[in-house]
């Protein structure tokens, strides 16, 4: 395998490993290795494959770090940023992950917040033939660790120390319950993990344990721009010359477009349930119909939908707070 492995800051020394994801939207995962001082910190994983593995270790050994004598910080659950975790777990190595994430993380190795997805799923008129197929390749499952491993659990405001260099942990609920990314004050340096991604929108779906998901990341993108960010490294695809207020911006108008367009589906539809009024909207499918997409895209696009209706019903309160999403 052809290790892809680029040097992106020169003081404290960052490098990037391209972890591949092989057939999946998302392309790959962009892993930090963090150096200073005979330190090192190691910023997410990749699936649990054995491609994904030896992207990650050879991409780690070429520069010079073991998983058995390094840090490690986990984001957030999904499966392209934790599914390695595991292979971290050493008596040399700390794995370090939010403290509310890593209960999440629990739930979703114990399959509650599958089950508990699911259920609303098929109440919100997902056919249960299309789910069972969706789920049989979930790659959140099938490429999730094997286990829960121990982790040192972070909060806001907590700092890591690397060699000589301050990374502080910031909280950004919405893509997961408790997504935890990692800012350096001195260099203005944020690894924004799928928080903030540039060339694609961070998928917000719905999560049993939070109410209001697309109304908590909202308010996780305002929080950010509170922070002076020079360098802003995201977890997926490309660095970006945009500022991370620019990007915030843009992901805020995406929203704002897709709630429009809810609002109409649901004036000629009042009756609809979140499978109907995801059938309506505009999705990229490339060139597949509704009917004929991958039941994967659609267990996503149905998951975005419901979040935005739950924005409309605890947020903007446009719809009921009980019974079908008419609005108000």
């Amino acid at each position: 395998m052809l290790i892809n492995v680029e040097q992106v800051y020169q003081s404290p020394i960052i490098y990037k490993i391209y972890v591949p994801l092989k057939g999946n939207a998302l392309k790959n995962l962009n892993c930090y290795v963090l150096i200073d001082h005979g330190e090192s910190l190691v910023i997410d994983t990749g699936f649990r494959t054995d491609e994904c593995r030896e992207a990650l270790m050879g991409g780690l050994a070429s520069i010079g770090v073991s998983p058995e004598h390094t840090k490690l910080f986990i984001t957030h659950l999904h499966s392209d940023h934790c599914g390695l975790a595991e292979y971290f777990d050493h008596p040399g190595s700390t794995i370090y992950m939010g403290a509310d994430e890593y209960t999440s993380l629990q739930y979703s190795l114990n399959d509650r917040t599958f089950n508990e997805l699911n259920e609303r799923l098929l109440r919100e008129g997902f056919p249960e033939e299309e789910l069972r197929e969706a789920n049989s390749d979930n790659p959140a499952r099938v490429y999730r660790p094997s286990r829960l491993f121990p982790a040192a659990l972070m909060r806001d405001g907590d700092e890591l120390r690397i060699g000589s260099v301050t990374v502080q942990t910031l909280p950004a609920p919405g893509h997961t319950p408790g997504q935890m990314i990692l800012y350096i004050p001195e260099q203005k340096i944020m690894f924004t993990g799928d928080h903030v991604l540039f060339d694609i929108t961070p998928n917000i779906t719905t999560w049993p344990e939070m109410k209001d998901s697309l109304g908590e990341y909202l308010i996780s993108l305002d929080r950010i721009l509170e922070y002076d960010v020079e360098t802003a490294l995201p977890g997926h695809r490309g660095i970006s010359d945009k500022t991370v207020a620019q990007r915030v911006a843009e992901i805020k108008r995406h929203h704002d477009r897709r709630l429009s367009e809810i609002r109409e589906v649901l004036r000629d539809n009042p009756a609809a349930n979140a499978y109907e009024v995801a059938s309506r909207l505009t999705w990229s499918l490339h060139g597949a119909t509704w009917d004929t997409a991958p039941k994967q895209q659609k267990w996503f696009a149905v998951g975005e939908t419901m979040a935005h209706l739950d924005y409309m019903r605890f947020t903007t309160k446009e719809i009921p707070e009980q019974g079908a999403y008419t609005l108000l």
